[in-house]
């Protein structure tokens, strides 16, 4: 093993260990059973929002982006500015509304707005999003591992996974938030000295780089705004993807229901927006260099930044970087893995049960599933190693329905045929964009993404099922209706 992953690794063992051990101690002084899906809803300002910003900065930002700026360009930014966005979104419209509400999963906000029924539909298929989001993750995890030793990727992902799973496992989503902060430090730092550094490490400086494009013809590398065709199909994509689904999904919004109450969530808004929106600039620039560079180019597109960072950096700045990257990563990956422990042991096992789960056998349940999820995770990325970007996009796709049926449900109407009719258009029309693109190609519209034409289909077929609704109920924050949370409406 060498100096930089051992040092790495060491780093985080002991704050993801040192935390998770005091926790524990913790719990066992004020004999407290560990709230691990919410943390007992205390959550301050720095807390949730610096988890909320690092939740989104995952594989897709660290090393997704570094792939995506090697093949694409500087487009890619607009992932970032798309989370961006997402952040403006979550903190002053949909965290506070489902703070509000008391709930402790989506898909129980979904069951008291639409029914039982609609509560385990959605439960079942957002844990199978957010499973997919797990295996990404650790996909990333193993390629800065990898980078590091040298190990194949499907072990360096292991040793991810392993970590990640740790993150969470001994005190939740408060263990989480504490090592997020410890964490947050150390990256921006870390990224914000490695930017100044590679000016004088890269050959030619970041002038070289840019010439290279040039004479290669493909300035447009260069512009945020690329080629007009890459603008519709990515930029737009990404933002119809991430605002319309991480803005509903659980695991970003679990860090708002933890939080202390609605205050906190709009004021975080200032710190959360900013943490995350600036870190994506840092790995656009190592994928357009890493391109331009053979030594690295021939690398592929997955593993060519990785390198370049810890060929051309000091050790000392690499331990940094890679110990801040992983730490990102990890923060996103125990968030992902959360979230699906936490719709299994509260809305499959949990709502069976008359007063939901004892807390001590809750945490219980929740733990062994983190341990499932992990070594699931690492399992597949033996055989799976997907675009991050591409694959993430496309899983957000399944969650967009959730966010026009919500903002219904809550400010115009609740009907449940109206919005299981909404879910199934919605996934029907993913299926067909994914698996039988002669469909889409036929109609004309094949320039539209998964993400495009299911936000489109999301909006018309709630506008076009809730008018033709006979059944429908007044919407919850209407005034002229009560709900208790947690019980489904029928």
């Amino acid at each position: 093993m060498n100096i930089i992953l051992f040092m790495v690794l060491l780093y985080n063992v002991i704050v993801i260990g040192g935390i998770g051990w005091y926790l524990k101690l913790e719990e066992k002084r004020n004999h407290r059973i560990t709230d691990m899906a919410l943390g007992g809803r205390s959550a301050g300002l720095a807390a949730m929002s610096v988890t909320l910003a690092i939740t989104y900065l995952g594989s897709a930002h660290v090393y997704g982006l570094m792939e995506m700026s090697f093949m694409m360009g500087a487009v890619a930014l607009w992932f970032s500015f798309a989370h961006t966005i997402l952040m403006c979104v979550i903190c002053l419209g949909t965290g506070p509304w489902i703070r509000r509400m008391g709930c402790a999963t989506i898909p129980e906000l979904l069951g008291t707005l639409f029914g039982q029924r609609i509560r385990v539909l959605t439960a079942c298929v957002g844990a199978m999003v957010v499973f997919g989001l797990v295996t990404l993750e650790t996909q990333t995890i193993g390629i800065g591992i990898s980078a590091m030793s040298g190990w194949s990727l499907g072990w360096a992902s292991v040793v991810g996974a392993a970590l990640g799973t740790a993150y969470v496992y001994m005190g939740g989503i408060k263990q989480t938030m504490w090592v997020n902060l410890v964490n947050a430090g150390v990256m921006y730092v870390s990224i914000f000295i490695a930017a100044v550094y590679l000016t004088f490490a890269l050959p030619g400086g970041w002038d070289a780089v840019s010439q290279h494009y040039v004479d290669s013809g493909t300035e447009f590398k260069m512009s945020i705004f690329g080629e007009p065709t890459m603008l519709a199909s990515f930029a737009l994509a990404s933002i119809f993807a991430v605002v319309f689904s991480q803005s509903v999904n659980q695991q970003g919004m679990q860090a708002c229901m933890s939080a202390e109450n609605e205050q906190v969530i709009r004021r975080s808004l200032w710190i959360a927006a900013p943490v995350n929106g600036m870190f994506g600039v840092f790995p656009v620039l190592v994928g357009l260099a890493a391109a331009t560079l053979p030594q690295y180019a021939q690398l592929g597109p997955k593993l060519a930044g990785a390198t370049l960072i810890v060929e051309l950096l000091p050790t000392w700045l690499v331990i940094l970087v890679q110990a801040g990257f992983l730490g990102a990563l990890m923060s996103t990956f125990a968030m992902s893995a959360l979230a699906p422990a936490t719709i299994f042991a509260k809305d499959i096992v949990g709502s069976k049960i008359k007063g939901g789960l004892a807390p001590e056998i809750e945490k219980k349940l929740i733990q062994r599933a983190l341990l499932v999820i992990g070594a699931l995770a690492a399992f597949l990325t033996f055989f799976l190693h997907p675009n991050v970007i591409l694959a993430i996009t496309w899983l957000f796709a399944w969650l967009v329905p959730f966010f026009f049926i919500i903002i219904s449900g809550l400010f115009w109407k609740r009907a449940s045929g109206a919005a299981l009719g909404v879910i199934l258009c919605a996934w029907g029309v993913n299926m067909i964009w994914s698996f039988a693109p002669q469909v889409p190609a036929a109609l004309g519209l094949q320039f539209l993404e998964n993400a495009h034409i299911v936000a489109i289909v999301s909006l018309i077929s709630n506008i076009i099922f809730n008018l033709s609704a006979k059944d429908a109920k007044p919407a919850l924050f209407s005034g002229s209706t009560q709900v208790i949370v947690g019980e489904a409406a029928e």
